[in-house]
């Protein structure tokens, strides 16, 4: 058993005063267990189904106001009355909606297939042409109000514009009252490498990284590093690499380049699988703001925050966790 404690310093000020803006896609996500995937019959039988609001920043959004944090969902969010279960959801978890424009299209969704013993994941995804935020929508928020953007990897035109929007609004800004910037990749790593070298903290999923070839945390921050185009001697903005990896735990590595391989916090018995890697961002982003901790040790309460939730089917146990205390 490890266990996480640390004093408890003016974070409850900080998250009122600030909040984390959360820019991403809004889906839907069609949760089926069975007993074992077997794709060769024509019928299969399941043990449960449920359908609940997803996506990556949405997801994330959800388990920072969890922890406790304030947050504000900015995204396209679908109009269509069949979906309202996406509006009273975020409704119902205090997420900061008010800047969210509407489309009556149909959100993208996911149906995943999880197996009720081994709980492996079958993930068939529609990726489905959906509206997506703009750089002139995000003009228009008013920057003073967050500490922390979140972003996800996707939309690399708007999201550029957007991150520039950020780094235009901290320029000149005292490094307290900047705002932080974070990007999550979890798909299609060439087309936003660009955006690595913008950003304050970036998080590589595991599948993203074997996919570039790289086999270990190690190597993809290694990697990541590499497509830097300034050497490390030339003191430019530079950013933390963190790579979740599963049952190995998660690398982390500094922006002078020191890296550091924390061990996962093994549950008990693994329950659900869906949406650990959003766990892991959002307790890493809460650790990092909220808690002012450094690089490994917010990596390793991501870690613990990741664990807690494949124990429990869904979110809402995050809500009862003892952020002082994480078991």
């Amino acid at each position: 058993v490890t266990r996480i404690t640390c004093k408890m310093p003016n974070w409850f000020a900080i998250s009122v005063k600030k909040a984390v803006l959360c820019v991403g896609c809004t889906e839907v996500d069609y949760v089926n267990t069975v007993e074992q995937v077997d794709f060769q019959r024509d019928r299969t039988r399941t043990q449960h189904g449920i359908m609940v609001r997803s996506g990556r920043s949405s997801n994330v959004s959800t388990v920072l106001r969890l922890l406790g944090a304030k947050v504000e969902l900015f995204g396209v969010l679908t109009s269509n009355p069949m979906y309202n279960i996406i509006l009273d959801d975020l409704e119902k978890r205090g997420i900061d909606i008010s800047h969210c424009t509407f489309t009556d299209e149909s959100p993208p969704f996911s149906t995943i297939v999880q197996e009720r013993f081994t709980r492996r994941c079958t993930t068939v995804y529609c990726d489905k042409p959906f509206p997506y935020v703009t750089a002139e929508d995000f003009r228009k928020l008013d920057l003073n109000q967050y500490g922390w953007v979140h972003f996800e990897g996707r939309c690399p035109a708007e999201t550029c514009g957007m991150i520039r929007l950020v780094l235009d609004h901290n320029n000149g800004l005292d490094e307290s009252d900047r705002i932080l910037i974070s990007l999550q990749i979890y798909n299609a790593f060439r087309t936003i490498v660009d955006l690595i070298g913008m950003c304050d903290y970036v998080i590589l999923t595991k599948y993203i990284a074997e996919e570039q070839g790289w086999t270990s945390p190690r190597e993809a921050c290694d990697g990541m590093h590499s497509v830097l185009r300034m050497p490390r001697y030339i003191h430019v903005r530079r950013p933390c690499f963190i790579v979740p990896w599963s049952s190995l735990g998660a690398g982390c590595m500094t922006r002078d380049g020191h890296y550091f391989q924390l061990a996962a916090h093994k549950p008990k018995k693994i329950v659900d699988r869906v949406g650990d890697t959003d766990c892991f961002t959002a307790g890493f982003i809460y650790a990092i703001f909220v808690r002012q901790r450094r690089l490994a040790h917010a990596v390793d309460f991501a870690n613990a925050v990741a664990s807690h939730k494949l124990a429990h089917v869904g979110f809402d146990c995050l809500g009862s966790l003892k952020v002082d205390e994480i078991r």
